[in-house]
Order: C-alpha cells, then sequence, then structure tokens
C-alpha cells in the first residue's frame, strides 16, 4: 500500500465500491529502506510522521484509507477459530522455565509498550533478544543461538491496548522451524490476541519439535501462581 498509495489498488477500491477492508499478511520494513518507489502522497505522508515506527505507519495509513470512506474492520472479525484456549499444549514446564514465561512476559509487555517489537527471547530470567525491524524469526534464531540451544523461551504480546484492525501477533510454522533451529523449547503468547496458522497442525508440528506451547490470558494475569495453575493441566484443541 505504502508504495502504491492513491494509484492501482486504491483506485480499485473505488472502481468496485470498496467499503470495508480486512488487512492480513505481512509487510517488512525494508521497503522504507530498499529502493523505495513512493508516489508523491506517499512521500507527503511519511513527511508529516513524527515517528515510522509500525504503529505510527498503521495510523496514518488508516486515515488515508477513510478519506476514502472505507473503513478498516478488526483482524479478528472473521478469525475467532485461530485463537487458541488458554493451557498447555505439549509437555509440562519446569518452575525455571515457568519462572522464564513469567519474566519474559513483563519484558514484552514492556516492549510492546515503547512501540518497538512483540516478541522477546529469554533464558534464566535474562533477555536474550528483543524484536525489532528484523521480524520475530530473527529475534528468536539471534536468542535461542545466545543460549547456545538450550531450551531458551519465547514470549509473545500484543499492545495492552491494541488497535485490532492492525498487526494482531500470528504465530505458525515459520516461527516453530526458527525455534527448532536454535534449540528454543518454550513459546508462550496470549490466547485472546495470537492467531495461531492452522491450529491443528501447529500444535502437532510443536509436539514432534519437542516445543511446549502455552496459551495465557494476557488480560488476566501473567504472574507465576496462574502460570503453574495453567501448567497443571494439558490444554487439547476443540
Amino acid at each position: 500500500v505504502l508504495t502504491r498509495l492513491y494509484s492501482s489498488v486504491f483506485r480499485s477500491f473505488r472502481r468496485h465500491g470498496i467499503k470495508r477492508l480486512l488487512l492480513l499478511g505481512k509487510a517488512t520494513r525494508d521497503i522504507l529502506y530498499n529502493k523505495p518507489r513512493f508516489d508523491v502522497r506517499t512521500v507527503l505522508l511519511l513527511a508529516r510522521m513524527l515517528s515510522q515506527s509500525d504503529y505510527a505507519l498503521f495510523e496514518n495509513v488508516a486515515r488515508e484509507v477513510d478519506k476514502l470512506g472505507i473503513t478498516i474492520i478488526n483482524q479478528d472479525e472473521y478469525l475467532q477459530h485461530l485463537f487458541l484456549q488458554p493451557g498447555r499444549y505439549g509437555k509440562k514446564l519446569t518452575t525455571e522455565q515457568l519462572k522464564d514465561i513469567e519474566f519474559g512476559l513483563q519484558h514484552a509487555r514492556e516492549m510492546n509498550r515503547l512501540d518497538i517489537g512483540q516478541t522477546v527471547v529469554v533464558g534464566k530470567r535474562s533477555v536474550l533478544a528483543v524484536e525489532a525491524a528484523e521480524g520475530t524469526d530473527q529475534c528468536i534464531v539471534r536468542g535461542g543461538d545466545l543460549f547456545h540451544n538450550k531450551g531458551a523461551v519465547v514470549c509473545k504480546l500484543s499492545k495492552e491496548q491494541h488497535d485490532l484492525r492492525f498487526d494482531i501477533p500470528a504465530t505458525g510454522s515459520a516461527t516453530l522451524d526458527s525455534m527448532a533451529r536454535s534449540g528454543c523449547r518454550v513459546l508462550a503468547f496470549d490466547s485472546r490476541r495470537t492467531f495461531v496458522v492452522i491450529p491443528s497442525e501447529f500444535i502437532r508440528s510443536a509436539r514432534n519439535a519437542n516445543i511446549t506451547v502455552l496459551a495465557v490470558d494476557a488480560g488476566q494475569r501473567t504472574d507465576l501462581a496462574y502460570l503453574k495453575k495453567l501448567n497443571g493441566r494439558a490444554a487439547s484443541l476443540p
């Protein structure tokens, strides 16, 4: 969208009378830096922005879309089936792993508040890697490698007041591949705010890779007592 603002895509919207828009998929930040081909309106849009963070980009694009009379709908409106129920999927976790999850979720929440990224990799209550512009997979590999394949913990959260039209966290086979390659053994995320691509295949692949998934209700609590309770029962897909 950014490289063709008000051009073919938006002309097509107008021509076909589009009034509601659902944004899905992945846009890497290198489109801003790797020989960008912006039209005049995009250049002016970027010039008005105080920041080129993900959220700032989303919000400014939304305003441009709104000028066309198009409503961007929440990403979860038709995708509730991609959320897992809270619980443990896979092997039971140790107390040390649960402490790492508690620690990691705290730091992931803060990184989101600062609009840096959604993913943090931790081990022994130490932050090994924080997701920034490079993306989740590279963050996971970097953190897992720093922990020398000893079972780092990956934590992923959205903002506390997340705009559900944009960038709801997602996880799938690429996440598991990056974790397996770097020896990460635990993935924790918010069950209410993380899309799981093809949940049945995802859980099966996680178990085959010896990765435990802990889906937490981050809107309630993420303290150690809650995590222990969640860890006490194995969850299953409906």
